[in-house]
């Protein structure tokens, strides 16, 4: 039995989907599906189920917690967030999945869903949700906590990638172009791809983007290529998926270009014979 007429309808696309023509009945304001012949169609109506409750049922009860608990008014905010949870729980974030553990929630619903569907009764699905699923929730609450957690860090990387563009555009070239090897050690060489050494960067280093800053902005990489502000940075390296490339690229953007480090020894061998 259904409060909400549109939960209702929500399942029967649900049922419809896995091939089932049931449909409700409404009496004393309550709306009612009565499953016939289920020894036939159980597995159907199963999956039914499960489907709804997780692709409606858990945004909808998460979306509430956000609002209401957590105090996201803001829409938006809430979709990234459960972006970030809907991630997790299709295994695309698996470094958050760890901070809780993975949760098997086909089979936590399919348990409960089977005892259901076995209970000869009547049975109201939003108490069915609050007390046979209850542990269910526990568990992506936690889920929750660690998306909200993760929404904040990425609020304040991208509060951090912003005052950097701002320097950046405030702060005249102190090169044309910069050659960097992003291997350790780390170099830095000039447009015409002659070493510089660490007292030249040192000259040039804007001491206040550490002292500001010293949490976040990384004094190998980040804090000269800030402080040189070139115009054009060449960046070599075999491994383009670190985390210190992502933030170069959304620091530098169009300024920021990507080579091997074999590209880089044939620049080398090459300016070395001129």
């Amino acid at each position: 039995m259904f409060k909400s007429i549109q939960d209702a309808i929500r399942f029967k696309a649900f049922l419809s989907a896995n091939g089932l023509q049931d449909s409700f009945m409404e009496r004393q304001s309550q709306f009612i599906y009565s499953f016939n012949f289920i020894f036939v169609k159980k597995e159907k109506y199963i999956q039914s189920l499960i489907q709804f409750i997780q692709d409606v049922k858990r945004d909808e009860w998460v979306n509430n917690v956000l609002r209401d608990t957590y105090k996201y008014n803001i829409e938006d905010e809430r979709i990234e967030i459960l972006n970030i949870m809907n991630q997790m729980f299709m295994g695309e974030r698996i470094e958050l999945v760890s901070l809780v553990g993975k949760l098997d929630e086909e089979d936590v619903i399919r348990e409960a869903v089977t005892d259901l569907l076995d209970y000869n009764g009547a049975v109201l699905f939003e108490s069915f949700l609050r007390f046979r699923l209850k542990k269910y929730f526990e568990r992506v609450l936690a889920y929750l906590n660690v998306a909200i957690d993760e929404y904040k860090m990425e609020q304040e990387y991208q509060m951090f990638v912003n005052m950097l563009r701002d320097y950046l555009k405030n702060r005249g070239p102190r090169l044309d172009i910069v050659h960097v090897l992003l291997e350790k050690p780390i170099l830095f060489f000039n447009e015409i791809l002659k070493e510089m050494g660490k007292e030249e960067i040192k000259e040039i280093m804007d001491r206040r983007l550490l002292s500001n800053h010293p949490v976040y902005v990384d004094s190998s990489v980040i804090a000269p290529l800030l402080s040189m502000a070139p115009k054009k940075i060449f960046l070599y390296t075999d491994e383009e998926d670190q985390p210190l490339i992502r933030t170069l690229k959304n620091i530098f953007e169009e300024r920021l270009s990507i080579l091997s480090i074999t590209h880089l020894n044939s620049l080398l061998n090459i300016y070395s014979d001129t």
